[in-house]
């Protein structure tokens, strides 16, 4: 059991709260540079320095999926069994730490003298060791909230203060990567072997900055809030069908799916889009960061509006339409200023989703928690998470088979910007291709996800539970 090393009402002064709140916000720092590394530049780095198909790519990240789905749930399951001095969550965000940067530097160290299949093979093995490692890290960091704090209001600052280092972790990746790419490539102008070797060296540092940060994370925090403990065994069978009685849970996941896979699958397409559409790829880092940046004041007034009284689940409805918006801008156009203003957009809105949605997720915890008796905040996280890999997945799976049918080849590309020619007029089903992966599957989850949350009222009902769990817990202080 967790051990407290100071009297309880330390941990309600501002110094420790803020303590608290930044210590945990920095997690999602190191979580994005890892993740966006993985959706942003990954396909591409296979597909230009690798020289891997697109098709078995693409395969390659459903595929996988399917061995995450196995060890997300084991480690859901492990994660609500667990019981140290530590707590519960923390020892797991301290140990995946080291495996998932050693993924990620295997992840882009593919050696590009090997044959096809051996490389596509090394693909795979290093896929699912990365994917492993981020689940070890990234699973307990939605139920750790339940556990930083009971109050409702506390636990929003919270997630919107992870929310906003997050996004700072795309600023990073935003602005940073591509720079040191080419730096460690020796070359703005590098390809091939040389291209490939700046992707690794530059997860070499990335993977050292990852557990620097995700050391100071565990060591700053405290879970004051332990989960109930039941003298009740049960088993995992048991515990995914409890996980699955809450009506709440089943529209997050629903959420969750779309909401990253449209966004995901625009990253996924980026790259592609800015060499080949707008035909400037320098002008990414302007845009990847306006995306970033102008979702932080979002979050910030998604917050305070939460504060106002305002529910979560209308938030997370606003931003979806102004996300909307700027999908369908982006659909209509390839001019470069019109499309960096649209993404700008877009990060707009998506602040006002993702600040609230992890706000509304220990909430739907503790629904569970009230409506089973048991809390299985890992086992649902897992589950969620796995959806968030599978939305990953399959929006590189989409690209990557809008690029398959849009006969997408490299070289060609590139020798026919060299000639001064337009990706439009040589290449048109190439060209509309990248069109619709970069827009065109965003437009869709868009609009599913406004529809899929009408019918959450829970804000409305969380009072109550809340109340009613409180009361549980000072009859009977043991659980």
């Amino acid at each position: 059991m967790q051990i407290l090393k100071h009297e309880s009402n330390y941990y309600q002064t501002t110094s420790f709260r803020w303590r608290q709140r930044i210590g945990f916000g920095i997690s999602d720092y190191a979580c994005n540079l890892a993740y966006l590394l993985a959706n942003t530049y990954l396909l591409f780095y296979y597909t230009n320095c690798a020289g891997l198909a697109a098709g078995a790519v693409g395969f390659m990240f459903v595929v996988t999926k399917f061995i995450d789905a196995g060890t997300d749930y084991l480690v859901g399951v492990m994660v609500d069994h667990t019981d140290t001095k530590m707590g519960r969550y923390r020892p797991w965000m301290l140990f995946g730490a080291p495996v998932l940067a050693v993924g990620m530097i295997l992840l882009f160290s593919v050696p590009t003298g090997w044959g096809a299949g051996a490389k596509l093979a090394w693909a795979y093995i290093t896929y699912v060791i990365f994917s492993f490692g981020y689940t070890l890290v990234n699973i307990p960091l939605t139920p750790i909230v339940t556990a930083l704090s009971s109050n409702p209001a506390e636990r929003t600052k919270i997630s919107t203060t992870r929310q906003v280092f997050a996004n700072l972790g795309s600023l990073t990746s935003s602005l940073f990567v591509i720079p040191m790419v080419y730096y460690f490539a020796g070359s703005s102008d590098a390809t091939g072997a040389a291209l490939a070797v700046g992707y690794r060296n530059t997860n070499i540092v990335l993977g050292i900055v990852v557990v620097v940060i995700m050391c100071i994370c565990v060591f700053s925090i405290v879970e004051i809030n332990p989960p109930t403990q039941t003298a009740e065994k049960s088993t995992f069978l048991q515990d995914l069908g409890n996980a699955f009685k809450n009506k709440y849970y089943i529209m997050l996941l629903i959420l969750i799916f779309v909401m990253y896979a449209g966004y995901l699958g625009m990253y996924g397409a980026m790259q592609y889009y800015y060499n080949y559409v707008i035909g400037d790829v320098s002008a990414m880092p302007t845009a990847l960061s306006l995306l970033t940046i102008l979702a932080i004041p979002t979050m910030i007034v998604a917050a305070f509006l939460n504060g106002k009284g305002i529910h979560k689940v209308k938030i997370v409805q606003m931003g979806a339409v102004i996300d909307l918006a700027g999908y369908l801008i982006l659909f209509f156009t390839s001019n470069s200023a019109v499309a960096t203003a649209a993404l700008g957009l877009i990060g707009f809105g998506f602040g006002f989703r993702s600040g609230m949605f992890f706000s509304m997720m220990p909430d739907v915890f503790d629904y569970t928690e009230w409506k089973c008796g048991r809390c299985l905040a890992g086992t649902q996280s897992a589950i969620s998470g796995f959806l968030n890999k599978l939305a990953s997945a399959s929006a590189s799976a989409i690209v990557s088979a809008f690029l398959a049918w849009g006969g997408y080849n490299a070289v060609k590309l590139d020798n026919a910007i060299a000639a001064g020619q337009k990706i439009a007029e040589v290449f048109p089903k190439t060209h509309m291709a990248i069109n619709f992966a970069f827009s065109g599957l965003s437009i869709v989850t868009a609009v599913i996800a406004i529809l899929v949350m009408i019918p959450y009222d829970l804000d409305k009902k969380y009072p109550g539970i809340r109340a009613d769990l409180d009361k549980r817990r000072s009859k009977n202080p043991e659980v």
